[in-house]
C-alpha cells in the first residue's frame, strides 16, 4: 500500500511570501546589472536604451529589464516581511541566469552575480567540471545565499527555492557543449535534439531559450541529467555535506512537474526526504492534483483551484460562483486530498503567472487567468483599481487567511499593486522610503491595504485554530451572498462571516446566538453584532470549556 503520508508541521502553520527578486529591493551596488532601469521610473515609460533599440514595449524591451533587486535588498526587509505574519519564503528562481525571471538557468549549481557579489562568474566557476560534483566551488554570490538562509533561519523564516528542473537556458554549460561539439559532445545525451547538422532543439513550450532535457517514461532519458540535479538538491540542502540540513534550504517549488514522468519524482522525493524528513515539496500544478498528493510525490501544490472558485465568487467573475457552489467546490477538494495535504497547500489568490488579484478584481466577469493580458486583450482595464476593488482584495485575503491550507501572498499584493498578466505582474515593489516615483499618484503603498494584511496576518499567528483547526460552513446564503464557517482546535473556536455583496445585511447565524463569541476583527456596526456591512469579513472566537 502507499505509505503513512505526513506533511513537515510547520508548512500547515506557513504563511507563505513569494517573492521575484530582482523586483524587490535593491541592497548594493556593486552586483548591478549593466543597465539598470530605474526603481521609481514610470512602468511604460521607455529608458533612452530601450528607446534606441528599436524594440516596441511587448516586442520586447519590457521583458529585458533587469531593475537591480538582489538578496541584500531582501535580507534588508526581512522585519517588514515578518510584519505581516509571514512565516515561509517562496523565491521564484535565483540560480545564474540572463533574464529578471531565471527560468532560464544558465547554472542550477550557483546563485546569479546579480543576485548575490556581483563577481565575474566565468572567473569564479572556471575550474568547476559539471559532471564531477567534487570541483564545485562556492562562489561569493553563493555564500550571500548561504548568509541570507542563516539570517532567515535565526529569524524562524523558512525558505524555499523554485527548482526548475525541466529545462535549461542556451548558456548552460552542458547545453553550449552540445552546440560546440554536436553528437561528439559528452552531453549529447541530454537535450532533446532534433537534428544534428546544423543543431536543432526542442525549445519548452516553443521558445528557443529554453532547451528541454530529454525525457523517457521513467524521468530523464540520461542518468547523469537525473545524477546532476541530484547533487545540485544536495548541495542547496546540505552546503557543507555534513548530514546536518540546517544550513540548507527548506524545500522546493517544482516548476512545471508534470512534464517530467512521476518515477522521477518519486525518486527524488525519497532523496530529499532522505536528507531532510522536514523539507517541503510543493508543485506548480493548475488543475486537480490527486496524483500528486497520495505521499509518493508532493506535500502540497500551489492551490490554483482554491483562487478560481474564490476570486471568481468575490470578484463576480464567468463562472458566476455563489456562495452554495463556493463551499461545494471546496468540499470536493477537502474531500479529494488527505487531509495532511490539504493543511499544506499553498492557497494563492494571485502569482507571478496571473494578473494581480487587484486588478482581477478590477475586471470582473472573465474567467480565471483568461483574457488579462493587456498586450492581447485591449478592453483590459489595467488602471489604477477602484476602492470597491481594494475593498474585495481585502475579504479575499481575510477568507484566504482563515481558510484551511497555508496562504501565500505575492510580493506587493499587501501594498496594493496592480498589474495584468505578464510582465505587468512584475512590476518594482513599492517602497515609501523611494518616494517620490515618477507617477506619484499611482505609486505609494496603500496604507489601508497593509494594515489590513498586518492585521488578518496576526491573527492567524495567534489562533491556532485557523492553521490546523477543522473546517465546517455554518451558512452559504446565495441570496444574500454570504458564506459563514467555524474553524476549531481543541478549546478554540473561530467564526468567519463574509458578505460578497454590496448590500448590508444581516444574516441569521444560529451558533452565534450562543454565548462567549468576542469580536476579533470587525467594522463598526453601532452595536448590531449581526450586521455584516457590504464587502466585508467579521471574526469572532470563543474559548469553550474555560470556567
Amino acid at each position: 500500500g502507499l505509505p503513512v503520508f505526513q506533511t513537515p508541521e510547520w508548512a500547515k502553520h506557513a504563511t507563505w511570501y513569494q517573492v521575484f527578486v530582482d523586483r524587490f529591493r535593491n541592497g548594493r551596488d556593486d552586483n548591478q546589472p549593466e543597465r539598470p532601469r530605474p526603481w521609481t521610473s514610470e512602468w511604460y515609460r521607455p529608458s533612452p536604451w530601450e528607446e534606441a533599440s528599436g524594440q516596441s514595449f511587448y516586442e520586447h524591451y519590457v521583458f529585458a529589464r533587469l531593475y537591480g533587486g538582489d538578496l541584500d535588498g531582501l535580507a534588508s526587509q526581512l522585519d517588514y516581511i515578518q510584519s505581516l505574519g509571514v512565516t515561509a519564503l517562496y523565491l521564484n528562481p535565483i540560480f545564474q541566469a540572463s533574464t529578471a525571471h531565471k527560468y532560464n538557468a544558465t547554472d542550477f549549481r550557483h546563485v546569479d552575480t546579480r543576485f548575490g557579489a556581483g563577481e565575474d562568474y566565468g572567473q569564479a566557476t572556471a575550474g568547476e567540471d559539471l559532471a564531477d560534483p567534487s570541483t564545485w566551488v562556492w562562489t561569493p554570490s553563493d555564500r550571500v545565499f548561504l548568509d541570507f538562509l542563516r539570517n532567515c533561519h535565526q529569524r524562524g523564516l523558512k525558505v524555499i527555492l523554485d527548482g526548475v528542473f525541466n529545462h535549461v537556458g542556451t548558456r548552460h554549460p552542458a547545453f553550449q557543449d552540445v552546440l560546440a561539439h554536436g553528437r561528439e559532445s559528452r552531453f549529447a545525451d541530454w537535450f532533446e535534439i532534433a537534428d544534428w547538422d546544423p543543431v536543432q532543439y526542442v525549445g519548452w513550450a516553443g521558445f528557443a531559450e529554453l532547451p528541454v532535457f530529454r525525457k523517457s517514461a521513467d524521468g530523464f532519458a540520461c542518468d547523469a541529467v537525473q545524477e546532476h540535479i541530484f547533487a545540485v538538491t544536495r548541495r542547496w540542502m546540505d552546503p557543507d555535506g555534513d548530514g546536518d540540513p540546517s544550513d540548507g534550504i527548506d524545500g522546493w517549488r517544482l516548476d512545471v512537474p508534470m512534464e517530467l514522468a512521476q518515477p522521477f519524482w518519486e525518486r527524488w522525493r525519497d532523496l530529499v526526504k532522505s536528507i531532510n524528513p522536514e523539507a517541503f515539496l510543493t508543485g506548480e500544478v493548475w488543475d486537480r492534483a490527486d496524483p500528486w498528493l497520495d505521499g509518493r510525490t508532493f506535500d502540497g501544490v500551489m492551490n490554483y483551484p482554491f483562487t478560481q472558485v474564490a476570486v471568481d465568487w468575490v470578484g463576480k467573475g464567468a463562472g458566476q460562483t455563489t456562495p452554495t457552489r463556493l463551499d461545494q467546490s471546496l468540499a470536493e477538494l477537502r474531500l479529494a486530498y488527505p487531509a495532511e495535504a490539504t493543511y499544506a497547500l499553498m492557497n494563492l489568490l494571485d502569482s507571478h503567472d496571473t494578473d494581480r488579484v487587484a486588478s482581477m478584481l478590477q475586471n470582473p466577469g472573465r474567467a480565471f487567468d483568461r483574457g488579462n493580458r493587456e498586450q492581447n486583450s485591449p478592453d483590459y482595464d489595467a488602471g489604477k483599481p477602484s476602492a470597491e476593488s481594494y475593498r474585495r482584495v481585502r475579504l479575499l485575503a481575510l477568507f484566504q487567511m482563515t481558510y484551511v491550507g497555508a496562504p501565500m501572498v505575492y510580493y506587493g499584493d499587501e501594498v496594493g499593486m496592480w498589474g495584468s498578466d505578464d510582465p505587468n505582474n512584475r512590476k518594482p515593489m513599492l517602497w515609501s522610503d523611494l518616494e517620490p516615483y515618477e507617477v506619484p499618484e499611482d505609486n505609494h503603498p496603500n496604507v489601508e491595504q497593509l494594515e489590513f494584511y498586518r492585521r488578518i496576518g496576526a491573527l492567524r499567528q495567534e489562533l491556532v485554530a485557523l492553521r490546523i483547526g477543522s473546517y465546517t460552513t455554518v451558512l452559504a446564503d446565495d441570496e444574500l451572498d454570504v458564506l459563514a464557517f467555524v474553524r476549531e482546535f481543541e478549546q478554540e473556536q473561530v467564526m468567519v462571516a463574509m458578505n460578497a455583496s454590496d448590500q448590508p445585511c444581516s444574516p441569521s447565524i444560529k451558533l452565534l446566538e450562543e454565548d462567549g463569541w468576542q469580536p476579533r476583527l470587525t467594522v463598526d456596526t453601532k452595536g448590531q453584532r449581526h450586521l455584516l456591512p457590504a464587502l466585508t469579513g467579521q471574526v469572532w472566537v470563543r474559548r469553550t470549556g474555560e470556567g
